[in-house]
């Protein structure tokens, strides 16, 4: 190994360069691009510029030119953005000024004449790269990384051509003597791996993809058969970040997440949850390596690697498809880009990326899924507007069950994900957060996404069709209106709400979706003028010719009153219970044929009410609470479990009982058999009459 520090030019002269396939393609913007602009401007004349890092593997082979000149060739390990930056900046700078480009010709520090260039880039971007950042052809770009080079070569004409052609033979001369390079030699590349490990530790600003390979480069190199899977792991990543364009070209809705998401998702499908190791899925890998080559079982160290680079590469292709819903056939696709509008993904991916590997070659399938999922998400977090984590654990935990093969067929996937939304938000309490009488302080996006899908129902009973584009429903371009109006006037407010007017107008049924332009013009008027066009108003649209319609239908109504929008409401609510229903039953505890008294007892008294109906769990934990008032629910559920005939085992610590006696008590505080008060339970006056 050899480490120089050298000017750019020095460097530049070393030889030739190319960029291997299975590195990194071109991915600097604007910021790392202003950067180097800003160090290029504002470095004092007496002063030298700490360029960064180049790691460069010498190949065996030498390149022959044209003039029987003989070439070293290297291949950058890293600083390949750098390098090609500062060529593109050097190019532009040719172009704008003779001085810099005689210079730059005399030594061929660009090109090699009727040769090739002095650096190679990978794959598509090859031609690209030589052809139109170099050359002087017009190309469109058709990747990501080429985008990124046209827009590096934009960004450096636009900055140089504002500029004298003094100061741009001044910068171009700064960047070729005054940038200094660190310039380390290694014999392979599993030396480089070592060193890019040192260069992590010491701060330097790389993803967690590129420090996972290189890690994993230098512990393959560390046992006997070293550098055996060099190889594997450099084409395994350069096909994983193809797959991770998707960041670049993907759904709209990919813009939430990045590499290291990505590799977080992975890591749940792969070795399932522990919220320390999820969060931390490098440190955990490298943690595990490490203690296995402390034992010296370095077979093992090699059948990890193998094993979780080959698992990486197929998350990222079940990843990069999920963004990517034209690829699958079309009922999986529409029921994708709902999900994908949607949002709040996070939770569900480990899930999706097992089963998109699992069920991808079956459409019915993955369609049940996506459903599901898009279920579970809208309920939890859009409706009942439950924390971000709410479920995680639950959900990449099933993620790894699947992908483990442990979970069963598609559905016990299905039950699996109803039995979660259950937990969190069962119907009743999905019904009772669509009722809530402040029901607007749910999200606009979600309120909107709700009343998209309920006119699409409109749509399909009238046998018409009027707006179908989602994406723009959930855009700016719309808002919420509230049908009466917030701040309508006292002399505006139908009689059957003059005392109850603040209890309704936020509820789902004074609900719809507008334009922003007309909600911002005409939201604040009374029904009646939303209603129509009248003559001589100044107005061209109104309820009865919008372009949505679950606005249209509006004008239908003659009076919108209390009862006019508790019909409206029903309707909705009815519409969502069953467009994002749970179809399997739930679990439930049988009663068993003989009692104890007390609990018969109560078994006889819950028959007087119609509208309730309770299981064995919920039955003896009713009966503990009377039992022993006022106590915790660790207390509650030892009561219920020593009761004689009881289903429900006691458990010291927190368990899956604690749990479903803990949702029992929930259910019975739904119903108003048992009250909650400052984390103790009691016996509800109904359940004492």
């Amino acid at each position: 190994m050899n480490t120089n520090t050298e000017n750019l030019e020095k460097l530049l002269k070393y030889g030739l360069f190319d960029i291997p396939e299975y590195q990194r393609s071109y991915s600097w913007e604007e910021p790392q691009l202003e950067d180097l602009i800003e160090d290029l401007q504002y470095l004092p004349d007496d002063q030298k510029h700490f360029f960064g890092n180049v790691i460069l593997e010498k190949k065996k082979e030498d390149y022959e030119t044209s003039t029987n000149r003989e070439e070293d060739i290297y291949e950058i390990v890293d600083g390949q953005q750098r390098l090609t930056s500062a060529l593109i900046f050097l190019k532009v700078a040719c172009e704008l000024n003779k001085d810099v480009k005689e210079g730059v010709e005399e030594i061929n520090l660009i090109s090699l004449p009727r040769d090739r260039d002095r650096l190679v880039l990978q794959d598509e971007d090859k031609q690209f790269f030589r052809d139109h950042i170099l050359g002087p052809s017009i190309l469109t770009p058709s990747r990501p990384s080429q985008k990124k080079l046209d827009q590096a070569k934009s960004t450096f004409e636009k900055y140089l051509d504002d500029l004298d052609e003094d100061m741009v033979l001044s910068l171009a001369s700064r960047l070729r003597y005054d940038f200094r390079i660190n310039v380390v030699e290694v014999d392979d590349k599993s030396e480089a791996a070592a060193i890019f490990e040192s260069i992590n530790t010491r701060g330097k600003d790389l993803s967690s993809l590129e420090k996972t390979k290189s890690f994993l480069m230098y512990m393959d190199d560390r046992t006997p058969t070293g550098g055996s899977l060099r190889d594997d792991i450099n084409t395994r990543f350069g096909e994983i970040y193809r797959n991770l364009f998707v960041l670049e070209e993907g759904h709209d809705r990919v813009d939430d997440f990045d590499e290291d998401s990505f590799q977080r998702f992975h890591w749940g499908l792969y070795d399932g949850y522990d919220s320390d190791e999820y969060f931390n899925s490098l440190q955990t890998l490298k943690t595990r390596l490490f203690n296995i080559y402390r034992k010296e079982d370095y077979e093992e160290i090699n059948d990890v690697i193998e094993e979780y680079t080959s698992s990486l590469l197929e998350a990222s292709d079940a990843f990069s498809k999920l963004f990517s819903p034209s690829e699958h056939e079309s009922s999986v696709k529409k029921r994708l880009i709902r999900l994908l509008e949607l949002g709040r993904m996070a939770n569900v991916l480990p899930l999706l990326m097992a089963s998109q590997l699992k069920y991808g070659e079956e459409p019915s399938k993955m369609e049940k899924i996506i459903e599901k999922c898009e279920t579970l998400v809208f309920r939890v977090y859009g409706i009942d507007g439950r924390r971000s984590d709410t479920g995680l654990g639950k959900l990449v935990k099933s993620a790894h069950e699947i992908h483990s093969d442990n979970l069963g067929g598609i559905n016990d996937i299905i039950r699996r994900l109803e039995k979660i939304i259950r937990k969190y938000t069962s119907d009743s309490r999905f019904e009772r957060e669509l009722r809530d009488p402040e029901f607007d302080v749910v999200s606009s996006r979600d309120i909107r996404y709700l009343l998209y899908h309920y006119g699409q129902q409109l749509e399909v009973k009238s046998k018409e069709t009027i707006r179908k584009d989602l994406s723009q429903i959930l855009s700016r371009d719309f808002s919420v209106e509230h049908i009466l109006a917030r701040g309508l006037p006292e002399e505006d407010i139908p009689d059957d709400l003059e005392d109850e007017f603040e209890d309704y107008v936020h509820r789902l049924g004074n609900l719809t979706i507008a334009s922003s332009y007309w909600n911002s013009a005409y939201g604040n008027l009374p029904f009646e003028e939303k209603k129509k066009i009248s003559p001589g108003n100044g107005r061209e649209t109104a309820y009865e010719n919008s372009t949505l319609k679950v606005q249209r239908v509006l004008s239908d109504i003659d009076d919108f009153s209390r009862e006019e929008i508790k019909s409206r409401e029903d309707k909705i609510v009815e519409f969502a219970l069953d467009e994002w229903s749970l179809e399997t039953e739930p679990t439930t505890y049988e009663i068993p044929e003989s009692l104890p008294t007390g609990v018969q007892k109560i078994k006889e008294e819950i028959k007087n009410y119609d509208d309730i109906e309770l299981d064995a769990l919920e039955l003896f934990v009713l009966a503990a609470v009377r039992t022993n008032p006022g106590r915790p629910l660790r207390y509650i559920h030892k009561t219920a479990a020593n009761i004689e005939e009881s289903p429900i085992e006691w458990t010291e610590s927190w368990s899956e009982e604690r749990k479903n006696v803990r949702s029992a008590l929930w259910k019975l505080k739904e119903i108003n058999l048992v009250n909650l008060q400052k984390r103790s339970w009691y016996p509800a006056e109904k359940g004492t009459e």
